[in-house]
């Protein structure tokens, strides 16, 4: 199975650790900082999972999901499993449902 993970964030300097969540799952990740960039490269490979930084300054990261699950739907593929990262904003619940949100990750439990 693919081994790639789509990271979306426009900053580096979030509390989360990537590069260990990465190595105990055996992924390698791929940052993209805006909406354009992590669409573009969804569109145009697979990946196992893609984490999504809630704590984005410059880009809605809902819509973004949204736009991923949008992308999935018009090429028939089935649902990748999304993550969100997030040290204070939360997605709702009804967010989470909707937009088939697979987990949260909090980074002050990843320390």
């Amino acid at each position: 199975m693919n081994n790639k993970a789509l990271v979306i964030q426009d900053n580096q300097s979030q509390l989360f650790n990537c590069n260990d969540f990465m190595t105990v799952r055996n992924l390698t990740a791929e940052f993209c900082s805006s909406r354009s960039s992590a669409l573009s490269a969804f569109q145009a490979k697979r990946y196992k999972c893609v984490l999504v930084s809630m704590d984005m300054q410059h880009e809605n990261p809902l819509s973004i999901i949204r736009e991923l699950r949008a992308t999935e739907a018009a090429y028939g593929l089935h649902p990748t499993q999304i993550l969100v990262i997030s040290s204070s904003r939360q997605p709702t619940q009804t967010d989470i449902a909707k937009l088939r949100i697979s987990g949260q990750i909090r980074p002050h439990h990843m320390r």
